[in-house]
C-alpha cells in the first residue's frame, strides 16, 4: 500500500517537529493531496490514524484538501487545468505539457495544545 509509506513519511516529519516543542497534545493535521499524487484519501487517512494511535496520539482530527492538477504548455505558455484527460494544450493542441501542480502530498499544518 503506497499510502502507508507516505503516512510513515508524514509521521517521521511530525515526530521531528513535535520533538522541537515542549510536551503537547496533538489536535489536528492538515494535509494537501494532489489530484495526480496517486494517493487515495481514505487509504491515507486509515494509515495515518493507525500510525498515530500506535504512537499514542488519539483523537487527532485529519483535514484533507485537494490540490488540482495544473499544466503548462511549453509551446505557447498556456497554463491551467484540463477539462479532459487528453494531454493536449487547449490553446495550441501541442502535446508538450509540464505538470506544475497536483503531484504532491504536503503536511500543511500541525495543531497542538
Amino acid at each position: 500500500m503506497h499510502e502507508m509509506s507516505v503516512a510513515t513519511g508524514i509521521i517521521n516529519v511530525l515526530g521531528d517537529k513535535l520533538s522541537q516543542l515542549a510536551p503537547c497534545k496533538l489536535i489536528a493535521l492538515e494535509l494537501t493531496v494532489g489530484k495526480l499524487s496517486g494517493i487515495e484519501e481514505h487509504s491515507l487517512r486509515f494509515a495515518l490514524e493507525s500510525l498515530l494511535v500506535g504512537q499514542g496520539h488519539t483523537d487527532v482530527h485529519l483535514r484533507f484538501r485537494d490540490s488540482p492538477a495544473v499544466f503548462k504548455c511549453t509551446a505557447c505558455n498556456w497554463q491551467g487545468q484540463l477539462e479532459t484527460f487528453t494531454l493536449l494544450c487547449p490553446d495550441c493542441q501541442a502535446t508538450e505539457l509540464d505538470i506544475i501542480n497536483g503531484q504532491d502530498v504536503i503536511l500543511e499544518r500541525i495543531e497542538v495544545e
